[in-house]
């Protein structure tokens, strides 16, 4: 094979110079292959690009269980380029479906070459931003297909329960219609007088109300009750005593109110009674029990159709809450094994301008993410709150947390912490073009047993001139500046301190005061705390602060933010649990200051400052 005149009619090749492309041609070498032979492994680090001489080769890639063609590649084709070139892990395998010859490029030659060729480096991009666009149109719609199998799934699991109610009641509301009807000819031969019926009627009625509320007992007391019951039943010869103890206990029937019954309906006339009320009594249960069934089966019905929006407009003002709640229950096989929901909804939500069903798409692909990091195991919180024109969204999920340095590649298109096969890597990317798209932003921090997504939408996109800069994620301050802090700050006002010993503001404010920094209280609500003056608000402090430490939620930081700007705070320190949103960040970047977030000072002065201070 004259591999010098076959790499000149390769357009990444064609223009090198005689020179280069003759030394390429003595670096590289020539691999035959059988078909069916795999030529390199999702997943294993790319050393090698590959040239087809001839034959022919199919790319793949293992998402949801199945292969997914990404795409063949012929003679004159360059293939794994892209994992050569970052010497990172592949992203797909390619196998050959025919006897193949390729010509086998090494990283140090490819590196080389574009050292020296600034056009290889123009053709190599062009080449992998085609493949780059034509691979993610391939994955997002496997994406789609394996998100609709999971729902999928998750939506036969949840119509099984009650479908199978239905049938099973069905079945034996049949059984106990013709019991019902031959103790209804019995009533007849005993011959009931007016009184006997009246009553019969009255039990009938309080069947009826008794099969739908039953009495509530525990366990331990109705099985008490049933057995003194049966004993009742049996001493005045009642045949199957058994049987008709439970329905009895469950209409609030004792001994005491049986011997009542047995005056109104003497010898043959209370067995016939007892028997025909307990038939209805289980007729109203089988109703009861079919009709739950149903509007279970109605609810998620519903809530598909709410879901995907069926039949209504593209963009609309949706109810963010039943938008999550719709989601919920489309997921709910997923999370009802093993994991504790927590919904922390907040009053009075309005209602906001979006694409309903692409943002459905995005609580799937973070509550699904969330479900699958706890590995089936732990708590999901979901909250919502509002900040002046914007909703925000919160995911929280007591998963291992991501490692910091790889949460800033979260969002990339193809980047994903699965295992080989168990993700595209495009969830994530799609979610967060989702919300560009109305205009919001998305980011996440994440530490061991906390992950928390933000969503940040406006209520009307429309409205918004220009898009937030999502930011992935939260800034991380580095040891040696928390320690520069730590070492030069002398004064804190502590926003939102307690004055009770046992509150985590007040005993972290002790703490540190210990250490001999000057503690500033600001609450409203309070004179004195830890022999300091209290003041009402920042702007009210007559001396330079230092640090602003913060024990209020979230959704006060952005006016607290406002006012260290305003006093030339040098740094806000936002303690465990809270943080601040993007447009926030950007805030305190152009004011100078340092910001700090969901980081307990006090752990951090233990941690990094031992030594400097007086022993606590």
């Amino acid at each position: 094979m004259d591999i010098y005149n076959f790499l000149r009619k390769v357009p990444l090749f064609s223009d090198l110079p005689d020179k280069d492309l003759e030394q390429l041609c003595n670096n590289v070498s020539e691999e035959k292959l059988l078909a069916d032979s795999i030529l390199f492994t999702e997943g294993e680090i790319g050393d090698k690009a590959f040239v087809i001489i001839s034959g022919e080769i199919e790319i793949t890639k293992e998402s949801g269980g199945r292969n997914v063609l990404l795409a063949t590649k012929y003679s004159g084709d360059v293939i794994g380029e892209m994992s050569l070139l970052e010497q990172s892990p592949r992203f797909a395998s390619g196998r050959t479906l025919t006897e193949c010859s390729v010509i086998i490029i090494s990283h140090k030659n490819l590196e080389s070459l574009m050292d020296s060729n600034p056009s290889v480096a123009r053709v190599l991009l062009s080449m992998i931003t085609s493949r780059l666009r034509s691979t993610e149109l391939v994955l997002q719609q496997s994406e789609k297909m394996a998100q609709l199998g999971t729902l999928t799934a998750g939506i036969a699991h949840e119509l099984n329960n009650p479908s199978s109610a239905v049938q099973r009641g069905s079945e034996q509301l049949q059984t106990s219609i013709d019991l019902f009807q031959q103790i209804y000819q019995q009533f007849f031969l005993l011959g009931f007088s007016k009184e006997n019926w009246d009553k019969v009627e009255a039990l009938q009625e309080l069947a009826k109300n008794k099969a739908s509320k039953p009495d509530d007992l525990d366990s331990l007391g109705r099985s008490d009750q049933e057995e003194a019951v049966e004993e009742w039943l049996q001493n005045n010869q009642i045949d199957n005593g058994w049987e008709f103890a439970p329905v009895l206990v469950s209409m609030g029937y004792r001994p005491e109110e049986l011997n009542a019954l047995q005056k109104e309906f003497p010898g043959a006339k209370l067995s016939a009674a007892i028997r025909r009320v307990c038939i209805l009594f289980n007729i109203h249960s089988l109703l009861e029990e079919i009709r739950q069934g149903t509007a279970r089966i109605s609810e998620i019905v519903k809530s598909l159709k709410s879901y995907v929006y069926l039949d209504q407009a593209q963009v609309q003002m949706i109810d963010v809450h039943e938008s999550l709640d719709n989601t919920l229950v489309m997921l709910r096989g997923k999370l009802k094994t093993g994991i504790d929901l927590e919904r922390n909804y907040a009053d009075g939500l309005p209602r906001i301008q979006a694409y309903g069903s692409e943002l459905n798409q995005v609580w799937t692909n973070l509550i699904d993410n969330a479900a699958d990091a706890m590995n089936g195991k732990g708590t999901l919180v979901i909250k919502t709150y509002r900040e002046k024109d914007w909703i925000l969204v919160e995911f929280v999920d007591s998963g291992p947390g991501i490692p910091k340095e790889i949460q800033h590649k979260l969002f990339d298109p193809f980047f994903t912490t699965k295992p080989v096969g168990k993700g595209t890597g495009l969830g994530l990317n799609i979610s967060f073009n989702i919300i560009q798209k109305h205009k919001g932003s998305i980011t996440v921090s994440s530490k061991p047993g906390k992950t928390c997504f933000t969503v940040r939408l406006p209520i009307n996109f429309e409205d918004i001139s220009s898009t937030i800069s999502a930011l992935p994620v939260l800034p991380e301050m580095r040891d040696e500046r928390l320690h520069d802090i730590l070492l030069t700050s002398k004064t804190i006002a502590v926003v939102g301190i307690s004055d009770r010993e046992t509150a985590t503001s007040n005993s972290v404010s002790s703490y540190l005061q210990k250490q001999g920094y000057k503690i500033i209280p600001v609450n409203p609500n309070y004179d004195q705390i830890l022999g300091e003056k209290v003041y009402a608000d920042m702007a009210s402090i007559p001396t330079p602060v230092d640090v602003v430490l913060v024990f209020r939620q979230s959704k006060y930081v952005p006016e607290i933010i406002k006012q260290a700007v305003q006093i030339k705070a040098q740094v806000v320190w936002l303690q465990e649990g809270i943080v601040a949103n993007a447009t926030e960040i950007e805030i305190a970047k152009e004011a100078g200051l340092d910001l700090i977030m969901d980081t307990c000072m006090r752990k951090t002065h233990k941690r990094l400052m031992n030594s400097e201070r007086i022993a606590e």
